[in-house]
């Protein structure tokens, strides 16, 4: 990618766009969509400014992108929101096609567009949440048993040589429950691209960047997994407002499915090292006892943070359970549901709780369906992370 002058960019040729089709590109190394409606071609923030969809995976109507987590959508022309639970209007691009080429640059903001600095987050106002990008190191990986899991884990120092102190941090600053873009490199013929983003499962105290997640027969899954020795991994970000709310006087009831507990294990770190006043009851569901990941970790967290309780659930059949090896599974069995949920929390936890939900699209709809329907839970205490399981 060059710079030309005028401040435009080449990010693509338009022979590799198609018309109604969605690209992404990543001028500077932030990520843009490039879209092409009736041969002209458009360019948004490729980040939902809901959640932090991937809005190149999303679909394209006319001249409206739809985010493929939470169903945001953004003309493409503008930025403008034309579908919640999205606020905030993605930021847009001006381009320009010479001989083929795509160029863009940055509608600037006096132009009446919003300059997009990262999601807007509780964790924003605490100074954190700016994106930006780093070059970590690979310390370690971990395969769980029985499972398709692996954990990895990155150092926090960036080694990422040049730029200005302000785009070049040496430490990467971030809340607990926010993610980040992980490009590793070597991933090539992926239908998804060469980047994924990942939750961070470790917490802002900890010294270390941790991720974990399915192993799946994909290239990038592929390429991951076989990352070795000191790897160096391009990480952007932190980016996302699934965070624990700053009014410690209301619960949080976290409600995980899966993978899901990979932010929750970064809250339930936190709130336990820093001593948060929060009340934390976290409902933890998974297939058998060997995918319930992090039992070691959340047990120590339980023997100092009086305000923890967490209940595990598992959803085999009996004969099927992979049980702990001191004996049958004395844990809860079956999905999350009402009875489950009334029969550990009070009914001032229920009255006043924010309910966090993360887990696969299926579990997260189910959830949803229960805390309305069944608890009369308003929407604006619920908080929403979708894992795709990409």
């Amino acid at each position: 990618m060059t710079k030309e002058e005028g401040g435009y960019e080449k990010v693509a040729n338009k022979q590799d766009l198609q018309e109604g089709g969605l690209m992404k590109v990543e001028p500077g190394g932030k990520p843009v969509v490039l879209s092409m409606v009736n041969g002209k071609v458009y360019a948004i923030d490729a980040v939902c400014s809901h959640e932090g969809g991937p809005l190149e995976e999303g679909t394209l109507e006319g001249y409206e992108v739809e985010c493929p987590w939470h169903g945001s959508k953004f003309d493409v022309r503008t930025g403008e929101v034309k579908n919640p639970p999205a606020e905030t209007p993605q930021s847009v691009y001006e381009v320009k096609v010479e001989n083929n080429d795509i160029l863009i640059r940055k509608k600037p903001e006096a132009q009446g567009q919003p300059m997009q600095h990262g999601i807007t987050t509780e964790a924003t106002a605490r100074g954190k949440g700016a994106s930006t990008g780093y070059e970590l190191t690979l310390l370690e990986k971990q395969k769980f048993e029985g499972t398709d899991i692996m954990s990895f884990k990155f150092s926090r120092q960036n080694e990422q040589q040049g730029g200005s102190n302000s785009d070049n941090r040496t430490y990467l600053d971030y809340t607990a429950g926010q993610f980040t873009f992980f490009d590793i490199g070597g991933v090539n013929n992926d239908p998804k691209g060469p980047i994924r983003h990942f939750t961070i499962a470790s917490s802002p105290t900890e010294d270390f960047i941790m991720i974990s997640t399915r192993i799946r027969d994909t290239p990038y899954k592929k390429r991951l997994s076989s990352l070795e020795g000191r790897a160096k991994v391009k990480v952007r970000g932190p980016e996302g407002k699934f965070v624990l709310h700053d009014d410690h006087s209301k619960p949080a009831v976290f409600l995980s499915g899966g993978i899901g507990v990979t932010p929750f294990r970064s809250m339930i770190k936190y709130a336990t090292d820093e001593q948060l006043p929060v009340k934390i009851n976290m409902f933890d569901s998974n297939r058998d006892h060997a995918n319930i990941l992090f039992k070691n970790e959340f047990d120590e967290c339980l023997k100092t943070n009086k305000n923890l309780k967490i209940i595990y659930t598992i959803t085999a059949t009996e004969e099927n359970v992979q049980a702990p090896s001191s004996g049958s599974w004395k844990g809860e069995r079956g999905i999350i549901n009402k009875t489950m949920l009334t029969k550990y929390l009070t009914t001032s936890e229920l009255d006043n709780s924010v309910f966090y939900i993360c887990g696969p699209p299926g579990m997260l709809k189910a959830m949803q369906k229960l805390l309305e329907d069944d608890l009369y839970i308003p929407k604006e205490r619920m908080r929403i992370e979708e894992f795709t399981g990409y």
